[in-house]
């Protein structure tokens, strides 16, 4: 006698479920996790260890705590920025006029000494009048270019390029052909 149509069919899925998925019995008795390893599994309830620590933000708080720390680092950055700095340098980007220029520059020079090493400062610096001033600017350059990125060395070489034509200082004309002669500007 055959059997019944229905229990077939139930044992070919059971069949292909074996081979892809494996047999229980197949399993090593030592692959099988312990029963103390399973109620561990079972009392997590899919929290982590993370988690469970005392102190540990929860995942809701996390997000706080970020902002809190994003919050905490701007206010420690006003606190220790340099406000003075930032209005000389301000003041020179700003600059409308040549003479507006020498005087934020002069400015600059009397409170901070050396001019800082920012392409765009030190281009605008290079539109000062006296020659006395632009020596220290063409002081400054000359620090700032090795470190330079191509373009803004290129730009600044041209401009003080123009400067050592126009100037009637020898010592100043010399400190800028110098510096074009290193990086190979013609002069």
């Amino acid at each position: 006698m055959a059997p019944p149509k229905g229990d077939f069919e139930a044992d070919l899925d059971r069949l292909r479920d074996r081979r892809t998925h494996g047999n229980r019995d197949d399993r090593d008795p030592a692959d099988k996790p312990s029963w103390r390893e399973r109620d561990l599994a079972n009392d997590r309830g899919g929290v982590s260890d993370q988690d469970r620590e005392v102190g540990a933000p929860k995942t809701k708080d996390r997000y706080q705590t970020a902002q809190a720390q994003k919050e905490l680092k701007s206010q420690l950055g006003a606190l220790f920025a340099d406000k003075k700095g930032d209005a000389l340098r301000d003041a020179i980007l700003k600059a409308e006029d040549k003479a507006a220029t020498q005087a934020a520059v002069e400015a600059w020079l009397s409170e901070r000494g050396p001019l800082p090493p920012d392409g765009d400062v030190l281009a605008k610096a290079l539109d000062a009048r006296r020659d006395r001033t632009l020596r220290d600017v063409v002081e400054a350059v000359g620090g700032f270019l090795p470190d330079a990125h191509p373009d803004i060395r290129k730009m600044l070489l041209m401009k003080m390029k123009t400067k050592a034509r126009r100037s009637f200082d020898a010592k100043l004309s010399s400190m800028i052909k110098a510096l074009l002669e290193q990086y190979g500007v013609e002069g």
